[in-house]
């Protein structure tokens, strides 16, 4: 069995990731510092025998290198990941996006055990039409996309020059079980809170931007998956299909039996208008989708209908 770290492991997506990991006999570390994850995501893991929190920063070089040095294989999702906050805050933005990836990877670079995994994201494709293959060209629309295009940049760079081994996922949309009801990225989650309390779902601007969403479960595959391709290679993972915000919405509204009227509001800064992933390359690795977009909404639904949301996990 391997030995890992994972970075942002108490987020939606890392306490997942965690919990496949150690479902397969692996030892895995989980390293946050809360900026965006959540101790209850992760409570469920603490008295696994391989799992071992560690409260800290990527930014804490000493503590990373004392954390990874002992392990296999790092799956770096430590970011800041909002989009309207980097707006807000580009010189923090960078420092945890950039700073912190170049931390690992100076580090994988002095132990050449370690292997390493980046999470990006399909922020960095930007506005354009058709779909995102892994060639297609970048053109990122805020701070955070542009942190993740340095990011990614760097890993490439540093496989090129110190055969440092790294390869980065480039993840579309996801949503599923633990998903925070608030902040950028999580529409089908706040929709989804919405339509059950009865209030009107906020679709911001016209409602015709699309994306491309994934459920939970088949994220964290593509990042099992993602491990054991080349380095220095790059991949997406989504489903290569994408919606409309006002088709999600009418499709949450329906599954979950709301009452519930949609209505539109000024659009937000730097918004993609639209995102849709090519995922041939992840494919032909081994990975294959198992939820279309209304079998994962319908799963996530009564998911929430079970359990309190906000608490995520407490039973009603």
């Amino acid at each position: 069995m391997s030995k890992y770290l994972v970075t942002g492991g108490a987020g939606f997506i890392g306490s997942h990731l965690c919990e496949r990991l150690t479902s397969e006999g692996h030892h895995v570390i989980c390293l946050d510092n809360f900026y965006n994850g959540n101790l209850n995501n992760i409570r469920g893991l603490f008295n696994h025998k391989n799992f071992y929190f560690v409260e800290d920063d990527i930014l804490n070089f000493d503590k990373l290198k004392e954390l990874a040095r002992e392990c296999d294989h790092v799956f770096h999702l430590a970011a800041q990941i909002h989009v309207e906050k980097s707006i807000l805050r580009p010189d923090e933005t960078l420092q945890i996006n950039l700073q912190g990836t170049k931390n690992l990877l100076d580090i994988c670079t002095q132990y050449k055990n370690i292997s390493m995994t980046m999470a990006s994201s399909a922020e960095v494709y930007g506005e354009s039409e058709g779909e995102h293959t892994e060639r297609s060209p970048l053109n990122p629309q805020s701070p955070y996309a542009a942190s993740k295009v340095a990011a990614e940049s760097l890993c490439v760079s540093y496989h090129h020059t110190y055969g440092t081994d790294v390869r980065v996922v480039r993840n579309f949309n996801t949503f599923g079980v633990r998903q925070k009801s608030s902040g950028y990225g999580s529409v089908i989650a706040i929709f989804v809170r919405r339509a059950l309390d009865g209030k009107p779902l906020i679709v911001y601007g016209t409602g015709e931007q699309t994306r491309d969403y994934q459920y939970i479960e088949d994220a964290v595959n593509g990042y099992v998956i993602a491990e054991s391709i080349p380095s220095g290679e790059i991949v997406n993972t989504g489903v290569g299909e994408d919606f409309t915000i006002n088709n999600i919405a009418q499709m949450v509204v329906e599954i979950a039996g709301s009452d519930s009227n949609i209505v539109h509001m000024d659009p937000r800064p730097g918004e993609v208008m639209k995102l849709r992933s090519n995922v041939d390359k992840i494919n032909s690795y081994g990975h294959v989708n198992k939820f279309s977009l209304r079998a994962g909404l319908e799963k996530y639904i009564h998911w929430v209908k079970t359990y309190d949301l906000d608490s995520l996990g407490v039973m009603k």
